[in-house]
């Protein structure tokens, strides 16, 4: 056990309660949650060596729980005690072999299913596939059976949500950013300001379980500024590509830190009554960016470039068709966007609220779009209303495939 001079209060109350069959940490982000564990987990191991049963870590994929425990660990420990992950999915801790499974699709159940496990720990559960979870607990099979797990909150109805509301022999304790002592309060008023005004406020700061409601970026008003005339540093199209759907693209100038969206190409198939093909589109692309890519040329031809730099295009990879055209013409450099809906929309939430973007006040159906972008409340779990959300995506493309919330941290 760490020495108390390096645990918070929180930390040393779950050290001393964390003797239940499901022990469980919920709460805020960067709060203190994880860290305990690092010390917890080589006790469970050693509590547990010459007992039957088997031993298994379960996150998000893979990967995610060797970013967020395996190499901690193998900070404080070395990687004789804590070893890499081998290629049967195992890692070697303390003497004992730990499997090391991603749990976030349904199809991974069979990874555990028929295995007695003696400790299993638990990363970012909330992001679980609900299946994998149910299975574990039929694999929890030894009277000595223990979990020890983490999460962020999510909305009230989770499912995970409902098992530590049950009658399960469950010790849980919940954070909220504040719990961590050893924070810079810089940071913590930066998080705090990143996420004002959002739902993510109330999860990632008090770590409650909070259901999204009402407008989903609230500061959209903020951030809708005109461009400072000036050269650009460098541009990038964000697309969000439809037939009889809206195809909407942004162009975005970069001006010292900050990501301007300044033009943008809008048709709507369904509200004009005829569709375009993809050539059609691109053609509108090609006029949308001429004036920008025959200067690039022209200065390639003058000596003040050493090479032609093509567009970076970042579009929805489902629009297999437009991109197959798009490499094909000379001005664009294809870039699939991460489509990860809520983290996309977390990230662009962020961005808005550090400035990070700004949008022309001339693009009117942005403004219209943001307006009207709004959780849907019935649906009982968190998903946007998807209606008129084109340039919402377009500019969710953009922020999460770029990673700006994360480049600025």
């Amino acid at each position: 056990m760490p020495q108390n001079r390096l645990a918070s209060e929180k930390q040393l109350e779950y050290w001393k309660n964390c003797y239940h069959r499901w022990n469980v940490k919920t709460g805020a982000t960067r709060s203190g949650k994880t860290y305990m564990d690092y010390f917890l987990i080589p006790k469970r191991l050693l509590d547990g060596k010459g007992k039957t049963g088997m031993n298994v870590m379960l996150g998000n994929t893979r990967e995610t729980v060797r970013r967020n425990v395996i190499f901690p660990m193998q900070e404080i420990y070395g990687v004789k005690r804590v070893s890499n992950i081998h290629s049967d999915n195992s890692c070697d801790m303390f003497g004992e072999k730990v499997f090391v499974l991603g749990a976030d699709n349904v199809g991974h159940v069979d990874k555990i299913r028929g295995m007695s496990i003696k400790y299993c720990y638990g990363d970012e559960v909330t992001t679980w596939s609900s299946e994998i979870f149910d299975m574990l607990k039929s694999r929890l099979d030894k009277p000595y059976s223990v979990f020890d797990g983490t999460c962020n909150p999510d909305y009230p109805g989770h499912w995970f949500k409902k098992f530590l509301d049950s009658e399960a022999d469950i010790y849980q304790q919940h954070y909220t950013i504040f719990d961590n002592p050893f924070l810079p309060k810089e940071f913590i008023d930066n998080l705090c300001t990143e996420y004002k005004g959002t739902v993510y406020y109330d999860r990632y700061i008090l770590g409650n379980w909070t259901l999204a409601e009402g407008l989903i970026f609230p500061m959209y008003e903020k951030i809708l500024e005109p461009c400072e005339d000036s050269p650009a540093l460098d541009y990038r199209l964000s697309i969000d590509y439809g037939t009889m759907n809206a195809f909407a693209t942004l162009l975005w100038e970069k001006h010292g830190d900050i990501w301007h969206a300044t033009r943008r190409y809008y048709y709507s198939g369904r509200d004009e009554r005829e569709t375009k093909t993809d050539e059609e589109y691109a053609r509108e692309l090609d006029d949308l960016i001429r004036d920008i890519m025959e200067k690039r040329e022209k200065d390639v031809k003058e000596g003040k470039r050493e090479f032609f730099a093509k567009m970076k295009t970042i579009i929805d990879p489902s629009a297999a068709s437009f991109i197959a055209l798009l490499k094909k013409r000379k001005w664009y450099s294809v870039i699939p966007a991460d489509n990860s809906v809520l983290d996309g929309i977390r990230e662009t939430a962020t961005c808005m609220s550090l400035g990070l973007i700004k949008v022309s006040p001339d693009i009117k159906e942005w403004r219209k779009e943001a307006e009207g972008y709004v959780w849907d409340d019935s649906s009982g779990e968190d998903r946007p209303v998807k209606v008129n959300d084109h340039l919402m995506d377009a500019t969710r493309y953009f922020c999460k495939t770029m990673r700006l919330a994360n480049k600025r941290r």
